[in-house]
């Protein structure tokens, strides 16, 4: 047999056919759950077209994708998975009811979601049912729920609805009880006496009795329905406070009062920050840090106290161990029963890892990981920063572009170790220098840019060679002794340009003038600038010249060859190796242009391979046709010689093509071995007695040590054509050659002279006792053919 009564049952959804029903008395209506910042759902018809999370198994489930044939529905188990779902921007929208909706932000903490709209207001509208065996009691009870007020039955729909408060008095609840039973059963007994004034007054006694008795099981049944919904009640009070007090992990719980008296605090707070929760009563600004982000603390709440809704903020708090922690507060007004005021409660949600991530973020997008300098992108935007602030208040500013000497040989030498160690000894070189209003950055590789805010040229440039004296003083790295310069280039604001990335390219096009400068410093001007655009361009083009690998294309690239004579006899003695460049659009461009630049980038070494194994080609078929090509010169860079590996690389490059190092003659200019004398000397000797022969080029124009002169494994000695060029007319020069010749041959070496162009000069030379000349006199450099019609087919 089933129950009397049930208690707030949905009619159309039990499937309860045994029952009658009173009219609803309690309302649930469903809402419409969105992301905090959607504006495109703000009614029921605007889920139209949209991805709709739905719980499987709810009826109003199965009415929605009926109402809205073309929604997207995505069916998840529970309704937690629905909100997660629009939190994660999986969904556009879900639809609950009004009550849950409010239980699961709470619970959760979603506080980047809303609702959005109503779906259906009164979807869920919940009576009384009572057994058709008992049809009287199903009238009274309908009677008196006709006798409540509209006032009356709001209070009863506010026990279910979605602002959860905690019930005071349920004594008004039981008197109206009581008096509505009483009520219903007049109605009842008038009732009955209308329909039955023809039964006599016997059986209207008993009817009254029987009523009487029905009266007072009504009066029991609402005295247990009461003492029921508050155990209920109660329930459900201790589990939301039972929830508050579980928080552990990130959320913490409080209320305080108007005056800002905290009456309350979760457990939490102890897992959190480790205070206890007994030792936190007072007003909450007591326990705020002096950070900024606590200043503006009183008029949030202010203002919340007043009735606005405000998005989080956030605040900092200590921990016991003196650790920071950043709080997201979402926090909102209380209420008493007069609708008046009382408090604010909040969550404060810890969110001090997810800034710590934020931070790491920001520092890896925006700083430098090796040094810890702004990198080149933030360095623009601060750099544009100071730019305006500068123009506001009138005041100029300078750009330092700086980049360190000899750092790819460091690199090649010793490992990125050493470079990387380098690069953080030069930071930390820098900034020693520098005041706080001046930005650094590692720019790019071994370059750095320094923002210099209400600085003149003349202050710039005394920033700048300060600079440079800084890097004077040896690195030391591993026991190894390591040398490294600086050059700087300067632009200045306004004149060089009005954005960071104008000056940017200004500085950098005076740095490569700074390279040409023995102060190592040189400011941007406007033909400094077009040739460093015609510098760019060439550079380019060289890499693409050097890496081609189109058969199909003429090579631009080419050696040539000069003949050099040996002295008195004017007889072949061998020939100098050259390299030239043909453009298809730019021509031919000199070697003066194209090999500092190849040093400058990096791109002589590719290069000096390329001539390398191009004269090997080209040896090892003149040996197999018979030609007596004596040894050929072949020039190498200065910083070829930073490579220690560099005698056994050359070694095995000429090898492996057939030639032979008894074949070659390698010209390495004065002041490259000055700038390592010992590496270069050990380097030398190793060549040496592979049988490669060494000569020293442009003697005369460096600082060599005799004592090192002394002990290079050199055989030639080359004068450098600037002594030639003014040789009858200068005494000073002739005084040079002569010094130059009896020297060399007083250690055993030979001497070639460089750039004879006329007889006078080779009689000058031939009568002071010089060994080999070459020049224009004899011959330009010429190419393969020519050297085969002119000093092999002869």
């Amino acid at each position: 047999m089933p129950d009397s009564v049930m208690w707030l049952i949905n009619k159309h959804s039990c499937g309860c056919p045994a029952y009658l029903f009173t009219t609803p008395i309690i309302y649930k209506s469903l809402v419409i759950i969105t992301q905090e910042h959607n504006h495109h759902i703000t009614n029921r018809d605007d889920i139209a077209n949209k991805t709709i999370a739905l719980v499987k198994g709810y009826q109003y489930a199965d009415s929605v994708g009926e109402e809205f044939p073309n929604i997207i529905p995505v069916y998840v188990d529970t309704m937690r998975e629905a909100f997660e779902l629009v939190a994660a921007g999986q969904a556009d929208a879900t639809i609950s009811f009004l009550a849950a909706a409010n239980y699961f932000q709470l619970k959760y903490a979603y506080n980047d979601l809303k609702i959005a709209a109503f779906y259906e207001k009164h979807n869920a509208n919940e009576a009384i049912a009572v057994s058709k065996t008992a049809p009287i009691l199903a009238s009274i009870i309908q009677k008196g729920i006709d006798s409540l007020t509209s006032q009356q039955k709001k209070a009863l729909n506010e026990v279910w609805g979605a602002n959860i408060k905690i019930p005071k008095d349920y004594t008004e609840l039981i008197e109206f009880a009581l008096l509505s039973g009483l009520l219903m059963l007049l109605l009842s007994i008038w009732g009955l006496q209308a329909k039955r004034h023809n039964r006599d007054l016997v059986k209207a006694n008993q009817n009254a009795e029987a009523a009487n008795s029905a009266l007072n099981d009504l009066k029991d049944n609402l005295q247990q329905l009461v003492a029921e919904r508050t155990q209920q009640l109660t329930q459900s009070e201790n589990r939301y406070r039972g929830l508050v007090e579980s928080l552990e992990d990130e959320y913490i719980f409080y209320q305080h009062d108007t005056r800002g008296y905290v009456s309350y605090v979760s457990p939490s707070l102890t897992h959190i920050l480790g205070h206890p929760v007994s030792g936190k009563g007072g007003f909450y600004h007591q326990f705020l840090t002096d950070s900024p982000k606590n200043q503006k603390v009183a008029k949030y709440v202010e203002r919340i106290l007043q009735g606005e809704n405000l998005a989080p903020f956030e605040i900092e708090l200590d921990d016991t161990k003196g650790n920071v922690h950043t709080f997201e507060v979402l926090e909102r007004p209380m209420y008493d029963d007069n609708n008046e005021c009382i408090g604010c409660e909040g969550i404060a949600h810890d969110v001090t890892a997810r800034k710590q991530q934020q931070d790491k973020l920001f520092y890896l997008s925006h700083y430098d990981d090796l040094t810890g300098l702004v990198n080149r992108y933030y360095f623009k935007k601060l750099l544009d920063d100071d730019i305006d602030n500068c123009k506001k208040m009138g005041q100029p500013l300078a750009l330092l572009f700086l980049d360190l000497t000899r750092f790819k040989v460091i690199n090649d030498n010793f490992g990125h170790s050493a470079g990387d160690y380098i690069l953080n000894q030069a930071a930390a070189r820098i900034q020693a220098h520098l005041n706080n209003d001046f930005i650094v950055s590692r720019f790019a590789g071994d370059k750095f840019c320094i923002s210099l805010p209400n600085t003149r040229a003349a202050d710039a440039n005394l920033m700048a060679i300060e600079l440079i004296e800084a890097f004077q003083p040896h690195f030391e790295f591993l026991e190894q002794t390591i040398i490294i310069g600086c050059r700087v280039g300067i632009s200045l604001f306004p004149q060089d340009g009005l954005n960071a990335d104008t000056l940017i390219s200004h500085a950098d096009s005076a740095l490569y003038e700074a390279k040409k400068n023995p102060a190592c410093v040189a400011f941007c001007n406007k033909e400094m600038a077009s040739y460093n655009k015609k510098r760019h361009v060439i550079e380019q083009n060289l890499s693409k010249a050097l890496f081609v690998n189109d058969n199909s294309l003429p090579p631009q690239l080419f050696t040539v060859y000069q003949p050099l004579m040996s002295l008195p006899e004017c007889q072949l003695a061998g020939f100098e190796a050259l390299v030239r460049w043909e453009h298809p659009e730019l021509g031919v461009i000199s070697p003066g242009e194209f090999i500092p630049i190849a040093e400058d980038t990096g791109l002589i070494f590719t290069l000096s391979h390329w001539v390398v194994n191009s004269v090997c080609e080209q040896l090892v078929e003149w040996h197999q046709q018979g030609f007596d090509f004596k040894r050929v010169s072949v020039n190498i860079s200065a910083l070829e010689l930073m490579n220690i590996k560099f005698a056994e690389e050359l070694l095995s490059m000429v090898v492996q093509s057939g030639a032979q190092p008894s074949w070659f003659k390698l010209e390495i200019t004065e002041t490259a071995l000055m700038a390592i004398p010992e590496q270069a000397i050990e380097i030398l000797q190793k060549l040496t007695r592979a049988d490669f022969e060494v000569a020293i080029d442009d003697f005369g124009t460096g600082y060599s040590s005799l004592t090192y002169l002394k002990s290079l494994p050199a055989s030639t000695l080359k004068i450098d054509q600037s002594f030639i060029r003014n040789l009858i007319e200068s005494s000073e020069d002739q005084a040079v050659i002569k010094a130059v010749i009896s020297m060399a041959h007083s250690l055993g070496k030979q001497v070639t002279a460089e750039g004879v162009e006329q007889q006078e000069q080779l009689d000058y030379l031939i009568a002071h006792g010089c060994d080999v000349a070459q020049g224009y006199y004899f011959s330009r450099p010429i190419s393969v053919q020519e050297v085969n019609r002119l000093y092999f087919e002869v």
